[in-house]
């Protein structure tokens, strides 16, 4: 086959055409989430705000003692902020297509586009987060200093992508079968959040534990997360090579599964 410029001006002009859809219907779903009130960005924080803010006293109370001397607060943060990178591109994925039905009488705008549109804006939320809670942990004193936020950013990269993964699965099982929505919420929900290493490192685990639950590509990002970020933690046990495998690979699953069910997930609905 014989690639000749006005082949590869086609494709320019294809994904022009295609970035500009996509960044379109990330300001629509900027507009229809946070929009309507004007402190609705804010909710966004209450979660994870909450939760470490709840599970720091349990732990300060209780005197527990982080592994490498390693701040409660921060601690904490580093683990439920990108697990919910994960968690939420997920879910928010799962009713991307629905929510768009009726964009799709236009031909410009595909099932993969609304997708990816609420998934960037999702991994761009939940970054800007991140980055507010660990300059609200520094104002209270703690030590905010980033090892290497490159590393960090990957990591949180490798998640989103997991999220975006099993997103387009079930963003695209939804509309065929909803009660895939219980899937996610209810049996995988809970063991995921209490066995990607939230709470705790891998180190401090059993060793017959931590062999089961280190297949969880989720536990390496979340060490990798925390070794990137801290000066006086190293992970001996998070691997780029099996997070970055686990989470391309269920990448690859969703858009296989989203390239086999997209029409019927639109007809479905």
């Amino acid at each position: 086959m014989n690639i000749t410029p006005l082949t590869v001006q086609h494709l320019l002009d294809a994904m022009t055409t295609q970035m500009r859809v996509i960044g379109a219907l990330v300001l629509r779903e900027t507009m229809t989430r946070y929009g309507e009130y004007k402190i609705g960005f804010l909710w966004a924080f209450i979660e994870p705000m909450l939760l470490v803010i709840v599970i720091s006293a349990i732990f300060t109370g209780m005197g527990t003692q982080i592994p490498g001397g390693m701040p409660v607060a921060t601690f904490m943060v580093t683990g439920f902020v990108p697990y919910t990178i994960f968690r939420d591109t997920m879910q928010q994925l799962q009713g991307a297509i629905q929510s768009n039905h009726s964009l799709m009488a236009f031909p410009q705008v595909t099932t993969f586009d609304v997708i990816v549109a609420r998934a960037l804006l999702e991994l761009a939320v939940l970054m800007v987060v991140f980055a507010i809670m660990l300059l609200g942990a520094g104002a209270l004193g703690y030590d905010i200093r980033v090892e290497d936020p490159l590393k960090v950013f990957a990591a949180c990269g490798l998640l989103s992508i997991t999220g975006l993964g099993m997103g387009f699965i079930f963003a695209s099982l939804s509309p065929i079968l909803p009660s895939s929505r219980q899937v996610v919420n209810q049996v995988l929900g809970r063991p995921l959040f209490l066995g990607s290493g939230l709470f705790y490192t891998a180190e401090t685990l059993p060793t017959w534990l931590r062999e089961w639950l280190l297949f969880n590509p989720l536990l390496h990002m979340i060490e990798l997360v925390r070794s990137a970020y801290f000066v006086e933690f190293e992970s001996q046990h998070g691997s780029w090579s099996y997070a970055t495998f686990w989470a391309f690979a269920i990448l690859a699953m969703g858009l296989l599964v989203h390239q086999a069910l997209r029409r019927r997930a639109i007809v479905g609905l």
